[in-house]
């Protein structure tokens, strides 16, 4: 009895987390066909697949692209590129390459602060907003804070950066290249995560 009991209410509360990440896609399927450009002090620009030592996937070189035309444009404006080394053979971090790409494409290196070390969208606002908050002398809930990201990362990624502690956040999106119906399909996944992690929080 205790054994079908048990089921029942794991069978529940799994049905619970699927229809929420059900009706949860309309959002990130919204905010993906929007075009964010909001105005920031500081630009967290999100990382992306490395392949190999140091070539970025097309999605990080649109992430890139993106952040160059933003900051050419914004000229008071810092950088924080985000990402770290920690797939097998790559020898460079996320964040350098697209320090280095910023570079070249006329950004000051004074204007670029790197977050080098995280591996997840968690952990780029996770470490990045500290580094913001150390460079600025302010907390991060009066600093203007823009996130860039992808389209079809809009809604998780404004999420988690609302979670780590921003409190009106602001969003620059790029499109995808290629197909991004495999990508929305990963965030129908990854949003299991995001509800256990927001139900956690709030039982602490």
């Amino acid at each position: 009895m205790i054994i079908k009991a048990l089921s029942r209410i794991i069978g529940g509360a799994a049905g619970i987390v699927a229809l929420s990440a059900g009706a949860y896609m309309p959002f990130v399927i919204s905010d993906s066909l929007k075009k964010f450009n909001d105005d920031c002090d500081y630009l967290l620009i999100l990382g992306g697949n490395v392949f190999g030592a140091d070539t970025p996937s097309p999605q990080l070189f649109e992430r890139m692209k993106t952040a160059a035309n933003y900051l050419n444009e914004h000229k008071d404006v810092i950088a924080v590129p985000c990402g770290g080394c920690f797939r097998e053979g790559q020898k460079k971090s996320e964040a350098a390459i697209i320090a280095d790409y910023l570079i070249s494409q006329s950004i000051a290196p004074e204007r670029i602060i790197l977050e080098d070390k995280s591996a997840t969208t968690y952990e780029n606002f996770e470490f990045g907003i500290p580094i913001i908050e150390k460079h600025s002398g302010k907390k991060a809930e009066n600093l203007r804070i823009a996130f860039l990201s992808s389209d079809y990362h809009m809604h998780r990624a404004g999420i988690i950066a609302k979670q780590s502690g921003i409190r009106d956040v602001r969003r620059v999106s790029c499109p995808t290249p290629g197909s991004a119906i495999h990508r929305f399909g990963r965030e129908y996944i990854v949003a299991f995560e995001m509800f256990y992690r927001t139900i956690k929080s709030k039982i602490k």
